[in-house]
C-alpha cells in the first residue's frame, strides 16, 4: 500500500520531534558528566545530531522519507553514545507496546527513555562519589591523632585503684 506524501510528511515530523527530544535528553546528560574526553565526545555527537536534525527539517517537504530516516538515525546515534558514556548495564526493560503505537514510535520513545535513564545513572554515580568524599573528610577530621590515642590507651591501662 502506497502512503501519501502527506502521511510521509507527518511521519517525518514525528521522527524529527523524537530526534529533538533525544537531543535534549543527551544535552542534559552532557551537563551531568564530569569534564573529560567522554563529555566532549558526547557533546560533539549532540552537535552533529543537531545538524542532522536541522537538515532533516529542511528536507521534510522535499523528501519526507529520507528526512524521517535521517532524524531517526540521529536519535539512535545519540542513544548508542549515551550507552557508552554513562554507567550501568545496557539492558532495556521489555514492555508491552500500546495498541495504537507504531514500531517507529515505540523505538523513539524507548530511545528517549534510555537517554533519560543514562542521565539519571550518571547523576547518581556522581552523588555517590561526593558522599564517599564527604565521609572520608569527616572521618579524617573526627579521628583522633596518634598522640591522643596513646594517652587514652595509657589511661585505660593504669590500675583503677592507684592514682
Amino acid at each position: 500500500m502506497a502512503t501519501t506524501i502527506r502521511t510521509q510528511r507527518a511521519e517525518a515530523k514525528r521522527a524529527i520531534g523524537h530526534a529533538k527530544h533525544a537531543e535534549a535528553e543527551a544535552r542534559k546528560l552532557v551537563k551531568t558528566l564530569p569534564q573529560g574526553p567522554a563529555r566532549s565526545r558526547l557533546d560533539g555527537l549532540v552537535a552533529e545530531a543537531h545538524a542532522t536534525r536541522k537538515a532533516a527539517e529542511a528536507e521534510r517537504k522535499v523528501d519526507p522519507r529520507l528526512a524521517a530516516r535521517r532524524a531517526a538515525h540521529a536519535a539512535t546515534k545519540l542513544e548508542r553514545a549515551s550507552l557508552r558514556v554513562a554507567p550501568g548495564g545496557a539492558r532495556r526493560a521489555q514492555r508491552a507496546a500500546p495498541a495504537n503505537a507504531t514500531g517507529a514510535e515505540q523505538r523513539a520513545k524507548a530511545r528517549a527513555k534510555t537517554l533519560k535513564r543514562r542521565r539519571k545513572q550518571a547523576k547518581s554515580a556522581q552523588k555517590m562519589a561526593k558522599a564517599v568524599a564527604r565521609r572520608t573528610i569527616m572521618a579524617s577530621i573526627s579521628t583522633p591523632t596518634d598522640e591522643k590515642r596513646r594517652k587514652v590507651d595509657a589511661k585505660r591501662a593504669r590500675p583503677q585503684g592507684v592514682h
